[in-house]
């Protein structure tokens, strides 16, 4: 006990911001004046203390030390074990610790919605670990209810998340990895946490997934942190427009490493064939129709093929995890214009009957680009939606040439998607 001491001690004399961060609590600061060390008959306790809360932990060990973080072994209540950590804030170490620190707060939040609403489930995994292995990011919490021989995935995305609309990326993500781990189980579907205000994006991608491929379970919750079940039926509203039809214009956008998209576009539009031979070499128009999405880092282009059928093409030059569901945003507005003659009346591809099918869906990258977890995502994709994944050749800036295509061929016909949204 006395070396654990010396070292605590020696840790935060070297300490310029200390703070002491407990799994799923807020970090605290500590000083001479709300910190104590106490050693009595062999037992080392701490103890920390603001205006709001009061820890007192047995310290049994050190579990690691490294520049800046020192992680303890404490022993809570009922003798569980567990770790606290001392982070200096301004050392490297202590860079990430508020984000962590917020991260695990909600991780206990997200177990608390889970018990309330599937009481009769155990909770049999609950984390916010990384895995890059797998594709699993840390920024949401994910879980795995089991009954019996019955399961469900979950995942939450927190109040404060950079990009609450990636959590059904890698809600499926995880869905689809416990399926391949856990060959015993019936994983029946996806439950997801979202917070309220930010929900929309998601709930209207569900109405365009595979039922039969997985059942999904939406959750909305507030600050007063109590949540409600999602009607998806509630979500049916787009943001889109369609503007009047105009030449494409690619004049004074710079094809540079710099903009590989741009220059990856270009390519495309010049040597359309080269993607797909039925395909018309023109016109063939990009980002129509518009709609509100922020940021995605995709560019988009509208095309029709011999038959009059349109064609939504997706490109992005880099490795994209959200690519598919990104794709699906772009892919049911088309479809929602298409279905209503907008396209038509607008003056898009004059002199050709437009064929009201669901559009072609093709996701173009460099083939040594495509993310690995791109296909196992399309799975889930609605079968109505026929979609294809592309891969260019490594020489794309110089010659387009298409190296391997995976997905879905193009039948003549596909029934109508039921559940199609309105739009606002």
């Amino acid at each position: 006990m006395d070396d654990i001491r010396q070292t605590i001690e020696g840790f935060l004399a070297a300490c310029r911001e200390p703070v002491l961060c407990e799994p799923g609590e807020e970090s605290l600061h500590i000083s001479s004046d709300n910190f104590v060390l106490e050693s009595r008959s062999g037992v080392l306790s701490l103890q920390a203390w603001d205006v709001r809360r009061n820890l007192v932990r047995r310290v049994i060990g050190i579990d690691r030390q490294t520049r800046g973080r020192l992680v303890l072994t404490v022993e809570r209540f009922a003798k569980r074990t567990g770790t606290l950590e001392l982070v200096d804030l301004q050392r490297p170490a202590g860079e990430n610790v508020t984000l962590r620190s917020s991260r695990l707060h909600f991780r206990d939040r997200f177990r608390g919605f889970l018990q309330r609403q599937f009481p009769a489930h155990k909770l049999a995994e609950l984390t916010t670990e990384a895995d890059l292995e797998h594709s699993l990011s840390p920024a949401y919490p994910r879980a795995l209810l089991r009954q019996g021989t019955s399961a469900w995935a979950a995942i939450g995305a927190a109040p404060d998340a950079t990009n609450p609309d990636g959590v059904l990326t890698f809600g499926l993500i995880w869905l689809d990895y416990l399926r391949m781990r856990e060959p015993s189980l019936a994983i029946q579907g996806l439950i997801l946490y979202l917070p309220a205000g930010h929900e929309k994006t998601t709930c209207l991608r569900l109405l365009f997934l595979d039922p039969g491929a997985a059942q999904y379970c939406a959750f909305v919750y507030g600050e007063d942190n109590l949540e409600a079940p999602v009607d998806l039926r509630d979500y049916g509203n787009l943001d889109t427009r369609l503007e009047a039809a105009r030449a494409s214009q690619t004049k004074g956008v710079r094809f540079s490493l710099e903009y590989p998209e741009a220059w990856l576009e270009s390519q495309v539009r010049g040597h359309i064939q080269e993607i797909d031979a039925s395909l018309a070499p023109a016109p063939v128009y990009g980002q129509v129709p518009a709609f509100a999405a922020g940021h995605r880092g995709v560019l988009d282009l509208l095309a029709v093929d011999f038959a009059g059928r349109l064609a939504v093409i997706e490109l992005k030059a880099s490795q994209d995890v959200h690519l598919p569901l990104q794709a699906l945003d772009y892919w049911m507005r088309v479809q929602w214009h298409l279905g209503r003659g907008e396209f038509t009346r607008h003056g898009y591809f004059p002199g050709r009957e437009l064929v009201n099918e669901p559009p072609r869906l093709l996701l173009v990258s460099p083939a040594l680009d495509v993310h690995p977890t791109n296909e196992r995502i399309l799975r889930y994709f609605a079968p109505q939606i026929p979609v294809e994944q592309l891969g260019v050749g490594l020489e794309w800036r110089k010659e387009l040439k298409v190296m391997f295509r995976s997905g879905s061929p193009c039948p003549s016909k596909f029934s109508k998607i039921s559940g199609t949204p309105s739009a606002t």
